[in-house]
């Protein structure tokens, strides 16, 4: 296999697995664990909570020992946590394993795109993280499949556990196929070890300072934080409780929810991979401008198919934020601390998932889900703020 279909089956596959798990896991944890809203946005936080703490150590794990063994880590870890939260719909479960989960995805968050990146020596990394995108939006189309037939035929408990299980298994085949041979350690084995953590985040902060664009990027990243978690959390509670689905048609319908968002989301990636060369700032102020309009819309909506129709957008728009993102962050990025630097970024957004996740969740209880959603818009500004500044730069 060559590096870039190694890459690109990481991705994909492990897209495919966890998409089996975040198909249902709204209806998992209404339906089956029975969560409340307050419950819901605090599994989010958990989550985000972890993950703000362990990027940095992570990071460093992936600069100082490999980026290879970092991910492959970080696969099995998540693999374990789903399999502990499919097994008991307890709140307790739950919130354990998303803190598991938190700390799985920081050792892959920033070091597969280091790995990629060091491996073919930043030649056309553009390319291959955006149809990196495109395979991973392919594997997730696949995962929900999956996921909706696991669920009619044996249950969504078990869907859950055999997602754990396969990424286990992609955990085990990737330490087998995975090469690392341009992997730079970040300073000398002799140094002390305090030294060393000291030395990768001075390096990983100087990089975002001396660079203008990558200061704008890290407030685009903390503001898209803020309003991401308390859509994730309330859109499902949104949909089975605002528009009364048993579980039986919200497994059907969350099914053709993820998969026709997944097939938009391929169908953008593949436009901007063909038409867009730089302006990737403009890319990003249209993409959240949109999303904007579209929550508000999708979130005051009193007719199903109206809220499905946006949803659709939703997910296709905020699914391309991130390769986009990928891009530009990279292209400004050296080789040295990399994934210590790429891991700043992932505890920024961090940062505003924890911040914004219980302020949301807090007015959605006291007001109305609706509301909660409808505020995540308003958190969006500042971005399109910062993407029209950014255009200027480009």
């Amino acid at each position: 296999m060559t590096l870039t279909s190694i890459y690109y089956f990481l991705t994909s596959s492990r897209a495919f697995s966890i998409h089996i798990v975040f198909t249902i896991s709204a209806i998992y944890y209404v339906s089956t664990a029975q969560l409340n809203a307050l419950e819901l946005v605090l599994i989010g936080t958990i989550l985000e909570l972890t993950v703000f703490i362990c990027e940095i150590p992570t990071g460093l794990f992936a600069d100082f020992f490999g980026r290879k063994k970092s991910f492959i880590l970080g696969t099995l870890i998540i693999g374990s946590a789903h399999v502990l939260e499919g097994s008991i719909p307890e709140f307790w479960a739950i919130a354990l394993a998303s803190a598991l989960w938190g700390i799985g995805w920081t050792f892959i968050s920033g070091s597969e795109q280091a790995w990629i990146a060091d491996e073919l020596e930043n030649r056309g990394i553009e390319h291959v993280f955006l149809k990196g995108a495109q395979w991973s939006s392919i594997g997730s189309f696949l995962g929900i499949l999956m996921s909706v037939l696991l669920a009619l035929v044996f249950s969504v408990q078990i869907a859950i556990i055999v997602a754990g299980g396969i990424l286990v298994l992609i955990a085990l085949v990737s330490n087998i196929i995975v090469p690392e041979t341009k992997f730079i350690r970040l300073s000398h084995a002799t140094a002390a070890p305090f030294a060393q953590m000291k030395h990768a985040l001075t390096l990983g902060l100087s990089q975002i300072k001396r660079h203008r664009m990558l200061r704008y990027i890290a407030w685009v990243t903390l503001f898209i934080g803020l309003a991401s978690e308390g859509f994730d959390r309330l859109w499902g509670a949104h949909i089975i409780e605002g528009f009364e689905l048993n579980e039986e048609h919200a497994v059907y319908w969350f099914g053709a929810l993820f998969a026709i968002a997944y097939i938009l989301n391929i169908l953008l990636l593949r436009w901007i991979e063909r038409h867009v060369t730089k302006s990737y700032a403009t890319v990003l102020f249209l993409l959240n401008a949109l999303l904007m309009i579209a929550l508000i819309t999708f979130a005051y909506s009193d007719q199903f198919f109206v809220a499905v129709a946006f949803y659709w957008v939703i997910s296709a728009l905020r699914e391309t934020n991130e390769p986009v993102l990928a891009v530009m962050i990279n292209q400004r990025l050296s080789s040295k601390g990399r994934a210590t630097t790429l891991s700043m970024f992932g505890q920024v957004d961090a940062l505003g998932q924890i911040a914004g996740g219980p302020i949301i969740g807090l007015l959605a209880l006291y007001a109305s889900v609706a509301d909660g959603i409808a505020a995540t818009a308003l958190l969006l500004l500042p971005v399109v703020l910062c993407c029209l500044w950014m255009r200027r730069l480009y």
